[in-house]
């Protein structure tokens, strides 16, 4: 169930809004410049999103014709929030696993000789991932051949680096030229591996571009940001000159600051090596961070921001994208996505 900003049973102090209208429109932008049908990634919990929410709006999308998770209880989540469409399990199956896997119609992604022990002689159709640079999971040496394979797969480890990926690209080619005649799903390119434009493969396998975060500077599709996080003021107050901010004092005050504190912290997904580093946004102020995130809270400078407490205050939004935000922190969006709690509500509008 998708929960409602409304519900009585919950009263946000954060919140992470996802646009409906952004999210279609991106879907429709990567298919635009693909010419291909779309898997749509949403393990670990849609990118720490929310799979019920973002499932609910690309199911009924006639781009999007199959999903994709890590793991077999993920596959199952989805099916029983009533995603009908196929659904890849991209980390393979294990013996435990195999019954559930039957049971809700999950389709495996084969990348070791155990995971094909497992099936056995089961009529179950699966996927084959070859390792062609990734060094992770899939075939490097071995050729699957099977009649129940209805798809192959790589995966591209740096798309930013040209050279070493056309190599991943040109070394799936010739392995995909070994099943000629048989009529599969191939798929290599991710949110950032499109700009490739391979021609021989029938699907692309997209996460963080249908949020409308770009995966590379220099990205040639014209995406919508999809997200807001926003936060509620719980305090206003004035300190003087000469005083400290936060765990360990690594802000001190140089004039007498009017303070507000975020009810958001680290626990909530601002991860902390931002401290001192990044603003906060309410309206066109930009509002500096000062001293240590904390588990819950984080300081900021209102200045002269009229804002008090009971505001809403914004983490991310167009201006401010969590790519933003993970350029400062020295790490890559997915992280800081992954990291949104459960405490943080979701809306889709």
């Amino acid at each position: 169930m998708i929960k409602e900003i409304n519900s009585v049973t919950s009263l946000p102090r954060s919140l992470l809004t996802i646009n409906k209208e952004a999210i279609r429109n991106n879907v429709k932008e990567i298919t635009r410049f693909t010419g291909k049908k779309i898997i749509a990634v949403v393990k670990s919990n849609a990118y720490g999103v929310g799979v019920a929410q973002i499932s609910s709006v690309l199911k009924d999308l006639d781009e999007v014709d199959t999903f994709a998770v890590a793991t077999v209880g993920e596959g199952v989540e989805l099916r029983e929030i009533g995603i009908k469409k196929r659904i890849l399990v991209l980390g393979g199956v294990l013996p435990e696993e195999l019954r559930t896997l039957k049971e809700y119609g999950l389709t495996p992604v084969i990348s070791d000789i155990e995971h094909l022990k497992v099936i056995g002689n089961e009529n179950i159709p699966f996927h084959i991932k070859y390792d062609t640079g990734m060094g992770r999971l899939g075939f490097v040496n071995e050729f699957i051949m099977d009649p129940r394979i209805e798809g192959i797969m790589s995966h591209l480890s740096t798309p930013a680096d040209r050279d070493f990926s056309e190599e991943q690209i040109d070394k799936f080619e010739r392995i995909i030229r070994r099943y000629e005649g048989k009529s599969l799903m191939v798929h290599l390119e991710s949110s950032a591996g499109i700009i490739y434009r391979v021609p021989f493969t029938t699907h692309v396998r997209i996460g963080l571009a249908i949020f409308g975060e770009k995966p590379l500077r220099d990205y040639p599709l014209s995406l919508t940001p999809a997200l807001s996080l926003k936060a509620r003021l719980i305090s206003v107050k004035e300190v003087p000159a000469g005083y400290p901010i936060s765990y360990r004092r690594t802000f001190v005050t140089q004039k007498p600051t009017r303070i507000g504190v975020v009810a958001f912290g680290y626990a909530d997904g601002l991860m902390k090596v931002l401290s001192n580093k990044i603003s906060l946004l309410w309206r066109d102020f930009k509002l500096p961070v000062l001293g240590n995130i904390t588990m819950d809270m984080t300081v900021i400078d209102l200045g002269d921001c009229p804002a008090r407490v009971g505001d809403w205050v914004t983490v991310v939004e167009e201006s401010q994208t969590f790519g933003d935000l993970a350029r400062r922190a020295g790490t890559i969006p997915y992280e800081l996505m992954c990291n949104i709690s459960e405490r943080v509500l979701r809306e889709v509008i």
